[in-house]
């Protein structure tokens, strides 16, 4: 099978169009349809070669251990935080250091529960961002004013009983947590804030100037800055099939579910490269390579 064929098999069982196809390679639409037709007369051997390279590369990432969503005790208790703002119709926070798997659980929550609104919020989220998402999110046309937008927002979710999560709650500005505000009470809906432990500070005001604000939230649950020894070892049971590095892998991670995950790819892609098993010294090197 020639590299043209190939590359038509790939994209066809990836599901690529050839506007994705083209971003993959770094060339222009253009060049992938003439190329994928025979009529490319550019460098071919160039571009052939970034086709077997592009292919070659999916297959290794085939290869990689899925991590998947491993119900530790602190997921758990996220799980169900959801859960009793989801029924009760409260307000709870979600806080605790980066790289404890808040994110990991929220999504887990909403892909559980279809009727979730999961926004991630980024530093581009002021109110007229945040009013546009939810409206996106929610199938409404965006309105060219905040206004519009927000009574179509509380016109859909009034009485609704759904839930809203807010991941990266602590990127939000006063004026957006405002609105969120707003949008609890006039539609009773639940609402989960997640972030770093500074989204309870931004909520209070550094002169507790926020207290119309503060008083909507029923519960804070606090993960601080590290997951039990008990968590790790269950996520790392389940990708090795293995206690036998959990306590060298609690101590390397140090209690951090990202970085773990950082290095249990790491070292099984290194165990499969060296045709064996993950070893203590494969842990300690790659350990010794990630950014704190």
């Amino acid at each position: 099978m020639s590299t043209i064929e190939e590359l038509k098999a790939f994209a066809e069982a990836q599901g690529l169009t050839q506007g994705q196809l083209a971003a993959k390679l770094g060339v222009s639409t253009a060049t992938v349809n003439q190329y994928l037709q025979g009529k490319y007369k550019g460098d071919t051997a160039a571009l052939d070669a970034k086709a077997v390279q592009l292919m070659a590369r999916s297959r290794e990432k085939a290869k990689e251990v899925k991590q998947a969503f491993v119900e530790t005790t602190s997921a758990k208790n996220m799980l169900e935080i959801c859960g009793l703002a989801h029924a009760l119709s409260d307000i709870y926070l979600i806080i605790g250091d980066a790289g404890l798997g808040k994110t990991v659980a929220l999504r887990e929550y909403a892909r559980r529960h279809p009727d979730v609104i999961l926004l991630e919020t980024e530093p581009t989220y002021n109110a007229k961002v945040l009013l546009q998402s939810l409206c996106d999110a929610l199938g409404l046309s965006a309105s060219r004013t905040n206004h519009e937008m927000m009574s179509a927002v509380v016109d859909k979710l009034k009485d609704s009983e759904r839930l809203l999560i807010v991941d990266e709650a602590e990127l939000l500005a006063i004026k957006p947590l405002e609105i969120l505000r707003r949008i609890h009470d006039l539609t009773g809906i639940g609402m989960v804030l997640a972030g770093m432990p500074r989204l309870r500070a931004n909520l209070r005001g550094a002169r507790g100037q926020y207290k119309q604000l503060y008083s909507r939230v029923g519960f804070c649950h606090d993960l601080r800055d590290r997951l039990p020894e008990g968590d790790i070892a269950q996520m790392c049971e389940a990708v090795l099939d293995t206690g036998e590095h959990n306590a060298q892998l609690y101590k390397v991670s140090g209690g951090n579910a990202r970085r773990l995950s950082k290095l249990l790819r790491g070292v099984t892609k290194m165990a499969e490269n060296h045709g064996g098993e993950v070893t203590t010294r494969m842990i300690d090197r790659f350990a010794e390579m990630l950014i704190d």
